[in-house]
């Protein structure tokens, strides 16, 4: 744990931070803190404290003013304490709260609940124009869409010419 100390219109005693690192074995015991920054002002005759706090993913800031460097040094680490608790407890109720892999699978299957039937979410209807194959693929590469329904000159048949994820194209013959 890194601690840095500033101060601004007063000195920065060895007993300031001697006092500030016994305070922040509270805080270490409950988190891996990283780094640790207070900066201590005096203006006014009051001493303002501002601490910032690093652990590996998170960030807790806190403030506090009173006449005592003491008391808001003890001030800021209590507010910095119960942030630290409070993201400590959420992270644990989120891991407890979550459902465990793959026991929504095992109920459904074992349960036997009702199967939801598959929904069509997009339906158009599309013009069947006749033309011959290689019309068909000079259409289909000037179309958007992957693949085009035709009826074929030749053969009087309706054919379905798609674009393969490879760049080539495949076409699906029907039988009527």
């Amino acid at each position: 744990m890194n601690v840095s100390y500033t101060a601004r219109g007063f000195e920065c005693t060895d007993q300031i931070k001697k006092y500030t690192e016994e305070k922040l074995h509270k805080i270490v015991s409950l988190d891996q803190l990283i780094d640790v920054t207070l900066n201590l002002e005096l203006a006014r005759g009051r001493f303002k404290a501002e601490m910032l706090v690093h652990n590996r993913n998170a960030r807790f800031a806190a403030i506090e003013s009173t006449s005592d460097v003491f008391k808001s040094i003890n001030a800021v680490i209590d507010k910095i304490q119960k942030q630290v608790k409070k993201h400590k407890a959420k992270l644990i109720n989120r891991k407890r709260l979550a459902p465990a892999r793959g026991t929504k699978l095992r109920e459904n299957m074992t349960t036997g609940e009702r199967m939801v039937a598959p929904r069509v979410f997009r339906a158009r209807k599309q013009d069947i124009k006749p033309m011959s194959q290689e019309e068909a693929l000079l259409q289909i590469d000037n179309a958007k869409e992957p693949f085009l329904l035709f009826r074929d000159t030749g053969s009087d048949r309706i054919k379905i010419l798609f674009r393969r994820k490879d760049g080539n194209y495949g076409i699906i013959d029907s039988e009527i």
